[in-house]
C-alpha cells in the first residue's frame, strides 16, 4: 500500500490568495506592455486567466464590432455626399457650357443677319 500523502503547508488561504493576486497583477502589466491594442490585451488576459473583474472577452469583441460598423456607416455617408457634390458641380459646368455655346451661336447668327442686311442695302443702293 502506498504511503498516505499529507499536506505540509499551513492552511492559510489568505496568504495564497494574496500571492495569486500579485501574480495576476504582474501578468496584467506584462500583457498590457506587449499587446498591440485593447482587443489584443483582453484576449491575452482571458487566455491566461488573469483578466480583471468585469472583463468578458465576448462583450469586448461585440462592442468593438459595433463600433467598427458605425464607423463604416459614417464613412459611407461622407463618400456619398462627396460624390453627390461632384456630380452637382459637373452638371453645373455642363449647363454653363451649353448656355455659353447657345449664346455664342445666337450672337453669331444675329451678327450674320445684320451683316447680310447691311450688304443687301448697300447693293440695292448701288
Amino acid at each position: 500500500m502506498p504511503p498516505k500523502v499529507t499536506d505540509n503547508r499551513p492552511a492559510n488561504s489568505e496568504s495564497l490568495h494574496a500571492v495569486e493576486a500579485e501574480t495576476a497583477q504582474a501578468a496584467q502589466r506584462i500583457v498590457a506592455t506587449y499587446s498591440e491594442d485593447f482587443l489584443d490585451a483582453a484576449t491575452l488576459m482571458c487566455m491566461l486567466g488573469v483578466e480583471p473583474d468585469g472583463l468578458i472577452h465576448r462583450r469586448v469583441v461585440e462592442e468593438l464590432e459595433a463600433q467598427e460598423k458605425e464607423a463604416k456607416k459614417a464613412t459611407r455617408k461622407t463618400t456619398k455626399r462627396a460624390s453627390k457634390k461632384a456630380t452637382k458641380k459637373a452638371a453645373k459646368k455642363a449647363t454653363k457650357k451649353a448656355t455659353k455655346k447657345a449664346t455664342k451661336k445666337s450672337a453669331k447668327k444675329t451678327t450674320k443677319k445684320t451683316t447680310k442686311k447691311a450688304a443687301k442695302k448697300t447693293t440695292k443702293k448701288a
